[in-house]
């Protein structure tokens, strides 16, 4: 095995490499990773993502097994797979992300006798609701592990509460590059989605998934479509997992169909942020959302739900609004007053995007996780605040 201090061996492992936000971050940092010295590599319980392939061309490893039987015999088939990655790879640290994963991989760490590991929730722990089993076996798991990361500061207390014990919790924010802005590529990405230049532009980056809050959305559009501009359109990014027709039938009640556009799942979200005007995220829970930062990243003035790290993301006032939850017509006024006022959405856009490079840069985000895997032996010895930071660290008594 590598020594520790120089090149720490790393196993990530999490469900599958699809295009979600987890797995997006994923394929973004561990690359960045490997470049700088940790000896990365992903083991996926499910083989096949969309974003495999191109994870697998930076020359990070990946290991898994293909679905081809019923979910809990696969589920059995990726554990044992993991077991052998484990013992034969000899990691200094495992590294869990997401719910699943954190389940499987700590059972199977539990039975060939391995106990570094960290995990990584990247939302509230809404998927708990009407699994109290699950949560049992969380916070039992949680004794095991030495380090329960949040993405923000709401996933982060919820953890110190189920865990009982701060030290070992910690924060690493998402990170996002930070793109070159131009008003050609907003006229070139507006031209090849069909949108007329004078069109007031909305986006939504979130898979059609009840709790990202689609239908406020559209009941929200449906309350103020005849005080918007004549020319106005929705573009919802992202993987339909059963609400789209339900959508689209919303929409065509109220009248409003012709103005909504769904553009499906997309590897790459740059165009339609090039083409918006606005960007929005209403989601009933977040934890932190990759898209909010590349939205923020753009430049664009962004409205989302003060939930989870939304808070975090944005200075409610300064570099974009905040909204209740489930609340279409105060979303719908916030929409109507940027939707008529150009400065204004300069102004929030200008603040997101300095926000987004000040305290959300992609290289600030690795860095966090370079220190914590750099200082893997300190892991269970000092707080795991102290190792991310590099130094004494309030985070997390604010």
């Amino acid at each position: 095995m590598m020594s520790g201090a120089a090149a720490p061996r790393v196993l990530v492992v999490t469900k599958r490499l699809g295009v979600g936000g987890a797995e997006r971050h994923l394929a973004q940092v561990l690359p960045e990773l490997r470049a700088k010295g940790i000896d990365v590599a992903l083991f996926v319980l499910e083989r096949g993502g969309e974003l495999e392939a191109n994870l697998a061309a930076t020359g990070v490893t990946i290991e898994g097994v293909s679905p081809n039987g019923s979910r809990w015999r696969d589920l059995v088939r990726a554990g044992r797979a993991l077991a052998r990655c484990i013992r034969r790879w000899q990691p200094d640290l495992v590294h869990f992300f997401l719910p699943e994963a954190y389940l499987v991989g700590s059972a199977v760490a539990m039975v060939v006798g391995y106990r570094r590991c960290v995990m990584s929730r990247r939302s509230l722990s809404h998927y708990q609701q009407g699994r109290p089993w699950f949560a049992r076996l969380e916070r039992l798991m949680h004794r095991r592990t030495l380090a329960l990361l949040g993405n923000s500061l709401a996933v982060v207390e919820e953890l110190i509460a189920e865990s009982g014990d701060a030290s070992k919790v910690g924060l690493i924010h998402n990170g996002v590059e930070i793109p070159t802005m131009s008003g050609e590529a907003r006229e070139r990405a507006r031209d090849r989605l069909g949108l007329d230049d004078g069109a007031f532009v909305m986006v939504v980056v979130a898979n059609l998934i009840p709790y990202k809050g689609h239908a406020d959305l559209v009941a929200a559009l449906a309350g103020i479509a005849h005080r918007l501009p004549k020319a106005w359109y929705l573009l919802l990014v992202g993987r339909d997992e059963g609400v789209g027709a339900g959508l689209r039938t919303q929409a065509a009640s109220h009248g409003i169909a012709e103005h909504i556009v769904f553009l499906g799942e997309c590897k790459n979200v740059e165009e339609p942020l090039q083409a918006a005007d606005l960007a929005l995220l209403v989601s009933h829970q977040e934890g932190f959302s990759n898209a909010l930062l590349e939205a923020m990243a753009h430049g664009l003035a962004v409205i989302a739900t003060a939930i989870g790290g939304n808070c975090d993301a944005i200075d409610d006032g300064s570099s974009g609004r905040l909204v209740p939850v489930q609340a279409p017509a105060r979303l719908g006024e916030a929409i109507l007053e940027l939707s008529r006022d150009v400065g204004l959405r300069q102004q929030l856009g200008a603040a997101a995007r300095e926000r987004a490079v000040a305290c959300f840069s992609q290289s600030a985000c690795i860095e966090h996780y370079l220190r914590l895997y750099r200082g893997f032996a300190e892991l269970g010895q000092r707080p795991v605040q102290v190792i991310i930071d590099g130094a004494a660290s309030n985070v997390l008594s604010r």
